[in-house]
């Protein structure tokens, strides 16, 4: 797959996902309403399980290969005082990621998941969305084709 150019290529890829195998899904439906939880309590998690079922063909969605990727960026809303840490510790906090010192490090290990770390633009923070869109449409394309 190549990367996209623009953000017509972005919604052309979001549009053309896997067809659903409406059995596996119902399945994996049925399946969420006997397990011990009360109904709903994973919220999102389970909307996804059954998702992945069905693009899967199968009740109990497995995952083979587990990749946690990391996007590091510098955010213009970080500016209003909203992050525990300023933009300058980006930089830092991107080597610990790289040196597996981080908590995201020990559980990608104990999900047995590789994990990779992708620096944008650290040194140029987005705009502050409260008073402008974060990105240009240009910039958000060069980002999503990281």
């Amino acid at each position: 797959m190549t990367s996209p150019r623009s953000i017509d290529d972005i919604r052309r890829l979001c549009s053309n996902l896997p067809e659903a195998d409406a059995d596996a899904a119902k399945a994996a439906a049925a399946r969420q309403a006997v397990l011990t939880k009360p109904p709903g309590s994973l919220g999102r998690l389970e909307e996804l399980a059954i998702q992945l079922a069905g693009w899967q063909g199968r009740e109990i969605p497995k995952l083979d290969k587990v990749e946690v990727l990391i996007f590091a960026g510098a955010h213009g809303i970080t500016a209003r005082g909203v992050s525990a840490f300023p933009d300058a510790v980006n930089a830092q906090m991107v080597a610990n990621f790289e040196a597996g010192g981080a908590a995201i490090n020990q559980l990608s290990r104990a999900a047995g998941a590789s994990l990779k770390v992708f620096s944008l633009r650290l040194d140029t923070p987005t705009q502050d969305f409260t008073q402008a869109p974060a990105m240009s449409e240009e910039e958000f394309v060069e980002a999503v084709s990281a």
